[in-house]
């Protein structure tokens, strides 16, 4: 039986002034081209940001999950305050669900590279969705 293992690689959204994006949340989708059952969500920060740690990292976000054919998204997992992973992996249990678009959306984003220290956004190296 073959596993199917859906992964993004590389995310960068648009710049925002502060890290405060709760007035115009900053989200990501993946689309997993038909419903499946979505049990975790592993996010791997960027490593590669001037000075060291996880540039850019979300702090405050959800995760939902929709249906194919719906157009209302289900809450998987609220998360607040997440701590910089300073460069480790941060796997997330759902609560269970099935979906064909997990989403995950920002509304407090995380410190920026010391060498943009003025551009606020979201930035991951991966999304693993199991």
């Amino acid at each position: 039986m073959a596993v199917l293992r859906p992964v993004l690689q590389g995310f960068t959204s648009i710049d925002f002034p502060s890290a405060d994006v709760s007035a115009t949340p900053v989200w990501i989708e993946v689309g997993l081209g038909a419903d499946r059952p979505i049990g975790s969500v592993t996010l791997y920060p960027r490593t590669d940001a001037a000075g060291g740690g996880s540039a850019n990292f979300p702090v405050d976000f959800t995760m939902q999950a929709r249906a194919d054919g719906s157009t209302t998204s289900t809450t998987t997992r609220t998360v607040t305050g997440q701590s910089n992973p300073s460069g480790a992996a941060q796997t997330y249990t759902l609560t269970s669900t099935t979906g064909r678009c997990p989403r995950l959306t920002a509304t407090k984003l995380g410190t920026p590279a010391s060498d943009e220290s003025t551009k606020f956004r979201l930035q991951l190296a991966e999304i693993d969705i199991k």
